[in-house]
């Protein structure tokens, strides 16, 4: 019993200490959000020119061209129903390439929607946001080669090296209103901080009983 003690308290310790920090981490990510999303919105020029972690989360004005490049983000459920996240190319007027999440459309839907304003000039409006990986991969099976390329999962590289040319560092949530948008399901992170502090009073409720557990049949033992 004492090896075995031994052995899972300062696990069950490290768990839930892990899952404490994740949450503070989800935590100042959230506030930012908050934040930034409040302020001006900004035009292109102003986003490529301040700091990065200043423009993350900010509304952000294009003006471009989408192209014919797209990714559908498989396995993403919104209210109990299969469908796709779309990432499109946008081309700026300035000559900057963009991926631009035009948020969830069903899968049914999807095979029926027009490919919206290819190669036609627009304006777009969404939240600046960092490329991180999206989705995940849930089996080998073969994605599509050809456009629009259906995918379990997505992150710059991998988009840098199929479009075979240079793309931003960022990735655009479009905004409801602009032209070509979906249903706009995207959160800054995947997890609330609330999610996180839940898993670490397990954990930690966990080191708890074992120890009580331990001094408990402990003192039985002796007496």
């Amino acid at each position: 019993m004492t090896f075995f003690v031994v052995f899972f308290f300062p696990i069950l310790l490290f768990l839930g200490s892990w899952q404490i920090n994740r949450g503070i981490d989800k935590q100042e990510t959230w506030t930012l959000n908050n934040i930034n999303k409040s302020l001006p919105v900004m035009s292109e020029n102003e986003a490529l020119s301040i700091n990065f972690n200043k423009a993350v989360y900010r509304s952000v004005f294009l003006e471009g061209r989408f192209g014919k490049e797209s990714y559908l983000l498989d396995n993403r459920l919104y209210k109990q129903e299969a469908g796709y996240e779309v990432f499109s190319i946008f081309e700026s007027i300035n000559n900057n390439l963009y991926l631009i999440n035009r948020g969830w459309i069903s899968k049914e839907n999807y095979n029926h929607a027009e490919v919206p304003l290819i190669g036609s000039r627009t304006s777009i409006e969404g939240i600046y946001s960092p490329f991180r990986r999206f989705g995940l991969t849930l089996s080998d099976k073969v994605e599509s080669q050809s456009w629009p390329k259906k995918v379990q999962e997505l992150d710059y590289e991998r988009a840098a090296s199929d479009l075979g040319f240079e793309i931003k560092k960022a990735v655009i949530q479009l905004s409801a209103g602009s032209p070509g948008a979906y249903e706009p399901i995207w959160l800054p992170t995947e997890f609330s901080p609330s999610r996180h502090y839940g898993y670490a009073v397990q954990w930690l409720g966990l080191a708890i009983v074992l120890m009580g557990s331990y001094i408990y049949f402990g003192y039985k033992k002796e007496k």
